[in-house]
């Protein structure tokens, strides 16, 4: 991509020497070329710097009508998070009108999406499918712990078993299974 704005930067300045009376460029335009060439030059590397959207998320589908409430909470436990994108369901929707037709979230980076079911399934969360967090500090662990464990269900107490220094396995009130971990 480097040797893009180069290369391009000649074919700017060829083509419009070749579109010249007598090939020379005035300083006027020799000036306008090189400021289209600076703004391409920009464009490509904000291109460069910005990074696709991972087609891969995990997705949580919630039936209690709470999709926003549980993303909020996630949001407030991590670092670096925030909602992304957000579309709820109007009056004449299929669902709960102002629950959350699809929206999506960063925890830390990772994309997650949710919505809120206009349909009650059979199905719901499972402890199979969790989301695993590896923690920074003994601090970390216990505040997530406790703030994911609260109202929740404990399927590993906090321990060491041998595979780290501090490992749990819980499911927050939402549902949502959580193994957090410090190496």
């Amino acid at each position: 991509m480097k040797r893009i704005i180069p290369i391009l930067a000649i074919v700017i300045l060829a083509f419009s020497c070749n579109n010249t009376n007598d090939n020379k460029l005035s300083k006027e335009e020799l000036k306008s070329k090189m400021a289209t060439i600076d703004s391409l030059e920009k464009l490509i590397k904000e291109k460069i710097k910005m990074k696709p959207k991972s087609q891969i998320s995990t997705f949580f589908t919630f039936q209690e009508h709470n999709a926003e409430e549980a993303m909020n909470f996630y949001i407030s436990l991590f670092e670096n998070s925030k909602v992304t994108s957000i579309q709820k369901y109007g009056k004449d929707g299929p669902a709960k009108e102002g629950t959350i037709m699809y929206a999506t979230f960063e925890l830390n980076g990772s994309q997650f999406a949710c919505s809120d079911s206009p349909i009650k399934h059979e199905w719901d969360f499972t402890p199979g499918v969790s989301v695993f967090v590896e923690c920074k500090s003994d601090a970390e662990i216990e505040k997530l712990a406790t703030q994911l464990g609260e109202n929740g269900k404990i399927f590993m107490p906090m321990g060491n078993y041998g595979f780290s220094t501090k490992f749990t396995f819980i499911q927050d009130r939402f549902g949502v299974s959580w193994q957090l971990n410090l190496p």
